[in-house]
């Protein structure tokens, strides 16, 4: 299945470029997020169909790995593909989800631009925190609201840091990721099943976006004067 929001790998076109691509850079940040963990209890907030967490948990098998979705038909997804015997699964609202034992890394890639509170997201994690524990996430650092709506919020890298700030987590390695622009298809009618890549029919949504906030307009061409035709997306390890 296509959509802007989720990717299903095993659903991907092998000889899609575009598949492909999208593909490797949400695999990245997992790599990332997979050479950063410390301690025993790893969680994966908002894991989605338990792909990454099958990473972090295959490349580390000494741990104990617990990916946590809100979604009931992507934790039954992840149950039926992703399997390991240091794996578990939780379904869960990220904001309220609460543990025994607390964790010693936390992974939120791609998370917090979803949530209505953002802050409130990370202050749970902090809850759920061990002392010296660490968070790896990642938000897009370029505007986003007038081609997804699934995103409620858009980051800068100073935005970003300030949110971790206040409970004493400071960026430590990082590592960022451009994704060029695809145009075929931009204005495409067709539905998610029949897509031929994620960000096919993006460009009516963008312009029904703009009809409602003009003024988004302007934060779209600045990041376009910086950074061309591209989204870019930051991932970082915070260390507690």
């Amino acid at each position: 299945m296509h959509t802007i929001e989720r990717i299903y790998p095993k659903d991907l076109d092998p000889h899609s470029s575009d598949d492909q691509t999208t593909l490797r850079i949400h695999m990245e940040r997992y790599e990332f997020a997979a050479r950063q963990l410390s301690g025993e209890y790893i969680l994966d907030m908002a894991c989605g169909c338990g792909y990454g967490t099958a990473l972090l948990a295959e490349r580390n098998p000494q741990r104990q790995v617990t990916g946590v979705d809100i979604d009931p038909a992507a934790i039954a997804y992840a149950q039926q593909h992703y399997q390991l015997p240091n794996l578990r699964y939780v379904c869960a609202d990220a904001e309220q989800f609460a543990a025994e034992q607390p964790f010693d890394s936390i992974v939120s890639l791609e998370t917090i631009e979803h949530l209505p509170s953002p802050q409130r997201l990370v202050d749970n994690y902090a809850r759920l925190l061990a002392a010296g524990g660490r968070v790896i996430a990642s938000v897009p650092i370029t505007p986003t609201l007038d081609g997804n709506p699934h995103h409620l919020h858009d980051f800068s890298r100073r935005s970003f840091f300030a949110l971790f700030r206040q409970h004493g987590l400071r960026p430590q390695e990082h590592f960022e990721q451009i994704q060029w622009w695809q145009f075929k298809g931009l204005f495409s009618k067709r539905p998610d099943q029949a897509k031929q890549h994620r960000s096919e029919g993006v460009g009516n949504a963008v312009l029904l976006y703009y009809k409602r906030r003009p003024l988004y307009l302007f934060a779209r061409l600045g990041s376009m004067l910086r950074y061309g035709f591209s989204n870019r997306y930051l991932t970082c390890s915070f260390q507690r």
